[in-house]
């Protein structure tokens, strides 16, 4: 990604919709809302501008890490104030095995700088306590790529039943697997159609989706994703524009 897409992300998560929403989908599927979870370890894997280290922060959690691959994320991390990032790759995680409670990572084994799945998953693996939770957010389907996907750098998108293999091999639990992004869905995938001549024209820069829309929609579209995240409670979304798991490293 260039500087320009993490100023923007820097810029946009505190506030942005998509960024709300994605937050509530991972408090609700890690438990983190219970008082008591406060001070559990909590890795943060490509962690970006730190936008969710913040908003943990935010919660009243303490013992949070990050790191990421990308020297410019690190910089807006810096911006926030966060002083507990590194530089680190997910294939190569910076930590000492067995140290986390649950870790946190979101649209990061999709991105074209992570040259091997399976590594990474490993990596995610033995940085997790016995016991401990796995949040994963990453983009659905790849009829859904567009130009968005060639400025964030998104190299796969997937469905629900690849990603649970995937974290079976490695060794997970698969506890809860789900789309969400459901009601604005038909939106999503209109705005990735018209745009998608762009994903073909390499000599044009690439622009993401990430812009903050007027305060009125943007509360409007917070709201419908906060009545996403009520359904959660029940059950799965059938489809959506992302996809969230959450995995179990199983006690010995």
């Amino acid at each position: 990604m260039e500087f320009e897409e993490f100023r923007i992300m820097y810029e946009a998560e505190n506030t942005h919709w998509w960024y709300r929403g994605l937050r509530g989908v991972m408090f609700q599927l890690l438990g983190l809302r219970n008082p008591r979870n406060r001070s559990i370890k909590i890795l943060d894997a490509g962690c970006g501008t730190g936008g969710t280290l913040q908003a943990l922060m935010n919660q009243g959690f303490t013992n949070l890490e990050g790191f990421d691959i990308n020297p410019p994320a690190l910089h807006f991390c810096k911006q926030r104030g966060l002083r507990n990032v590194k530089l680190g790759s997910i294939t190569d995680i910076p930590f000492e095995s067995d140290k986390f409670d649950a870790v946190i990572s979101s649209d990061v084994i999709c991105d074209a700088g992570t040259s091997n799945e399976a590594t990474a998953l490993h990596e995610l693996y033995r940085v997790l306590k016995p016991g401990g939770r796995l949040f994963l957010n990453l983009p659905a389907f790849s009829f859904l790529r567009s130009e968005h996907d060639r400025a964030t750098d998104v190299a796969r998108r997937y469905t629900k039943g690849e990603i649970s293999c995937k974290l079976m091999e490695a060794g997970f639990a698969v506890r809860r697997v789900t789309y969400w992004n459901m009601f604005l869905f038909p939106i999503v995938l209109l705005v990735r159609i018209v745009r998608r001549e762009g994903e073909n024209d390499l000599n044009n820069p690439a622009r993401s989706d990430i812009l903050l829309p007027p305060k009125p929609a943007n509360s409007l579209l917070t709201s419908v994703l906060w009545l996403e995240r009520r359904l959660l409670r029940r059950t799965n979304l059938p489809f959506g524009s992302s996809v969230a798991v959450l995995a179990i490293k199983p006690r010995k």
